[in-house]
């Protein structure tokens, strides 16, 4: 489904608004006898909009969105001017609707039916409604539109995902999200990560909701929640879900919106993030109302865009809404995650080969003599710890927070390449030049210990002394490894270390991040 997006960035749809156009008006077919208010008829709207997404082959029972859609569908029917008698008959039809879509598993024909019942019903309320003409003739294209693609259900067939399969869960943490009541458009996000997600970050729009941008380097210590592609892969699919908490919204409806962004290597770690074109998942259905156990889901198949080793990656969701009427809460929280999809390159499309994301968060602080580091920079995905340099060839004790962000691999395979990034904090001044060491190492939970894995240690580019500003360029690095094997259970994080080259002490702080690329022996 296309939208329209206003100069302020709200989403819009192709025709005027209603506030000019929702008024009793004389239908020759059927007579006017049900009164929308220009906010009811906005939600109507959106809600045909959503019943013809949901009504697909992208989504299979029982865990596609229309069952949420039709829970805000049932808010809106109860504050209709409807006689009791039709508000029930839609309350019934939408509820076993409901029923039949959570009991089956795939499209059966209960599901078909008893969802056909209810756009037999909504057809039936779009003809009757006292809005324009033009208004009414669009329902009913929508209605229709959900009508065809309900027909086609049981001879389409589901898309196959295949390729690497990079699960954000968002580690049932909540999310905090923001937008201004005034322009609808979103103030804060939160980027999803593997067992936790972000305290919410400002962002900006550009022109509308889906050119967002966002710096996670700060004056605060920073957010640093960015992995590296650790190969070429193209992105064939993403999927992502929202489940806010039980809320209610005043003023017109509040959407939420998963965005992939992107940054590359060479950047400043002050350089924003901005969201990928084409990869604006945008969650059905919209919030109005009542909200009490709704799961809002979305999705995007069929995609082809590229993502570069060293890309530097995020998925970053908001919300906002339409028009600058005051809307109320202003935020929302719930709970967030998404999939992406990633064919590899130079690979079979179907391999599955497993990226191992890596970003530390905050800042690690690499202190180093000359010729040898005195500390290290421990990183995970989402966490890092600093701890005593003893040797390149020995074990490390880490902090036992650690544990939360690491994720064991589920097969045996190789480590095949490794993607590293380092961010430096602004105003550091290097009197002599260092270079920077980063390694794998295998992380064994039962000690806290990080033992090096083979011969998997590179060296960044040498960072030359100066002064380095918000404008300074981070180092990075891509190496293949050869064939480094791993067990099913092993946990991988990367350590950096620094390294003085003249004859003066000192410590180097940045932001650390990188990935790991896993083949699976059965690839």
């Amino acid at each position: 489904m296309k939208h329209k997006y206003s100069k302020k960035g709200a989403l819009i749809s192709s025709r005027p608004h209603h506030a000019d156009h929702c008024k009793p008006c004389k239908i020759s077919r059927k007579p006017c006898l049900v009164t929308f208010t220009p906010l009811q008829a906005d939600i109507f709207e959106g809600l045909l909009d959503n019943l013809a997404v949901a009504i697909s082959n992208s989504f299979v029972p029982p865990d596609g969105p229309l069952p949420a859609v039709l829970k805000v569908l049932q808010n809106l029917i109860v504050k209709l001017p409807l006689t009791l008698s039709n508000q029930a008959d839609l309350l019934a039809a939408t509820e076993m609707a409901i029923n039949a879509y959570q009991q089956s598993e795939g499209w059966s024909s209960a599901a078909v039916a008893s969802t056909q019942i209810v756009l037999t019903d909504l057809y039936a309320l779009s003809l009757v409604a006292c809005v324009a003409s033009d208004i009414k003739d669009g329902w009913v294209i929508r209605v229709r539109l959900a009508e065809t693609n309900l027909a086609g259900i049981e001879s389409g067939v589901p898309p196959v995902i295949s390729g690497t399969i990079l699960i954000l869960d968002g580690g049932n943490q909540f999310m905090d999200l923001s937008f201004n009541r005034s322009t609808g458009l979103p103030t804060e996000g939160v980027i999803a990560g593997n067992g936790f997600v972000s305290p919410s970050i400002p962002v900006t729009t550009s022109g509308n909701v889906e050119n967002v941008s966002i710096v996670l380097a700060d004056n605060r210590g920073g957010n640093n929640y960015a992995f590296s592609m650790p190969r070429a892969g193209t992105l064939t699919a993403m999927t992502a879900s929202f489940n806010p908490a039980n809320v209610t919204i005043d003023g017109p409806p509040i959407t939420i919106l998963a965005q992939l962004c992107r940054a590359l290597p060479s950047d400043s770690p002050y350089t924003p993030f901005v969201a990928i074109p084409g990869t604006t998942v945008q969650l059905i259905p919209s919030l109005s109302g009542v909200v009490s156990g709704i799961n809002c889901v979305g999705s995007l198949t069929g995609l082809n865009i590229t993502l570069n080793p060293e890309d530097r990656l995020i998925l970053l969701f908001t919300i906002f809404t339409i028009g600058i009427s005051a809307v109320d809460p202003g935020t929302i929280i719930g709970l967030g995650n998404g999939v992406l999809s990633i064919a590899p390159v130079n690979a079979p499309p179907t391999a599955n080969i497993p990226i191992i994301p890596i970003a530390s968060h905050l800042p690690v602080d690499l202190s180093f003599a000359a010729s040898t580091p005195t500390n290290v920079g421990i990183v995970g995905f989402g966490f890092s710890d600093n701890e005593p340099f003893q040797s390149f060839a020995s074990p490390i004790v880490v902090n036992p927070l650690l544990n939360a962000f690491v994720t064991p691999i589920t097969e045996a395979g190789t480590i095949t390449s490794i993607a590293a990034c380092f961010g430096i904090v602004a105003n550091q001044t290097l009197e002599s030049s260092v270079n920077i060491i980063v390694g794998a190492y295998l992380y064994t939970p039962a000690n806290n210990t990080a033992t090096p894995i083979g011969t998997t240690q590179f060296r960044f580019p040498t960072l030359l002394p100066g002064t380095y500003t918000e404008t300074s360029p981070g180092v990075h690095i891509i190496q293949t490894t050869g064939s480094l094997p791993l067990s099913p259970g092993d946990s991988l994080i990367l350590v950096f270390s620094a390294i003085g080259l003249g004859s003066t002490s000192g410590t180097i702080s940045g932001w650390a991040s990188g990935g790991i690329s896993i083949e699976p022996v059965s690839t």
